[in-house]
């Protein structure tokens, strides 16, 4: 019996090859609050806000709770 090791790149379309955009320490975490975000921009909370304030960054409100989600952060990062 023999196995077969494939050495090809991973499809670029395909779900399973979904490249990591935020770093390890974020792993798990599907909300992020302004601080957070912050962080991970290496900025200052209030250019954040700022950007919220624009709409240059799409948020979820509860209140006056904003929370920015993965997939927004993570589209942000890749572009």
């Amino acid at each position: 019996m023999s196995s077969i090791c494939s050495t090809a790149a991973p499809d670029p379309k395909t779900p399973d090859s979904h490249k990591q955009v935020l770093p390890q320490k974020w792993d798990g975490q599907a909300v992020f609050n302004v601080e957070e975000l912050a962080e991970i921009l290496r900025t200052n909370p209030w250019t954040v806000y700022e950007a919220i304030k624009r709409k240059d960054i799409s948020v979820v409100r509860i209140g006056r709770v904003i929370r920015i989600t993965r997939p927004v952060i993570e589209e942000m990062l890749a572009g």
